[in-house]
């Protein structure tokens, strides 16, 4: 097996090729250093010197705030480095993963949305990965867009709860935004799963089970490792950010992962 990973030193790229390593794949760790995926002239010449069985696509403009005081950056990485991209799987005629977000839909609903819901972005961030799943779309057939959520790992959100709770016993967390906090590691195992299978080609959601809000979700860090610190639910309002975040984005997923609280005492565990 013959696989590219483009944001192979993104947050879940970093959990996903040491699994590829005891899979015995050869695999390309790519990261915007070594290979721009804006920069179509530099794809095309990599990808033309080498044979590939599998397409990992990772790399993305993932700051929804960057994303939203930049819109033509976000643009530029998420649509138009992912139509590059998608290009590499028309041309060599090979499956592609695309992971793409919660935020392609405006939080509005009031039960868990599912792959055929209608999408309606309210940020720059979630329109221009809804893009990118039209460029997949449009360049393969054979394709998985799998959708994930509130996505945590090694340097991710919850390490820096864990770092900030070593200066301070008191923090404000926004308690109106609901979602599901999805751990790395279970992630990248059902992306293996999705390359030895012979699912149907298409769009899947992929979270952990279950909802919470960000203050919730703190809480559990602070308290699975008996940390001493105050959360203070606070709205979203009271933290203007430049971003719109959607209110609810449960996602209905498609293949159920373990209950989120269940994967983050997992994920802390093997932190010890």
């Amino acid at each position: 097996m013959r696989i590219i990973v483009t944001g192979a030193s993104g947050l879940l790229g970093k959990t996903l090729c040491p699994m590829l390593d005891k899979e015995g794949w050869q695999y390309w760790a790519c990261n915007s250093k070594i290979f721009d995926i804006t920069n179509s002239k530099m794809v095309k010449e990599i990808t033309n010197k080498i044979s590939l069985d599998y397409i990992i696509h990772l790399a993305a403009l993932t700051n929804i705030d960057q994303a939203e005081s930049n819109p033509e950056l976000a643009h530029k990485v998420n649509c138009i480095g992912t139509r590059n991209v998608a290009e590499i799987a028309k041309k060599h005629n090979v499956p592609i993963i695309y992971l793409s977000t919660d935020n392609v839909f405006d939080g509005k609903s009031t039960s868990p949305y599912k792959p055929t819901d209608a999408t309606n972005p309210i940020n720059a961030y979630g329109r221009t990965k809804l893009e990118g799943e039209q460029e997949i779309i449009k360049a393969t057939k054979k394709h998985y867009i799998l959708r994930t959520s509130w996505l945590y790992g090694n340097g991710g959100y919850v390490d820096a709860m864990l770092t900030f709770s070593n200066f301070r016993k008191k923090i404000s967390v926004v308690d109106d935004q609901i979602g599901t906090p999805t751990n790395c590691a279970d992630v990248a195992r059902k992306i293996i799963e999705f390359i030895k299978s012979n699912k149907p080609y298409g769009i899947y959601h992929l979270t952990s089970s279950g909802e919470t809000s960000w203050s919730e979700f703190t809480k559990k860090i602070f308290e699975y490792r008996k940390r001493n610190v105050e959360v203070v639910s606070i709205e979203k309002s009271d933290f203007p950010r430049p971003a719109k975040r959607p209110q609810y984005c449960v996602l209905d997923s498609d293949d159920k992962l373990p209950d989120w609280k269940t994967s983050l005492q997992d994920y802390l565990a093997a932190k010890k």
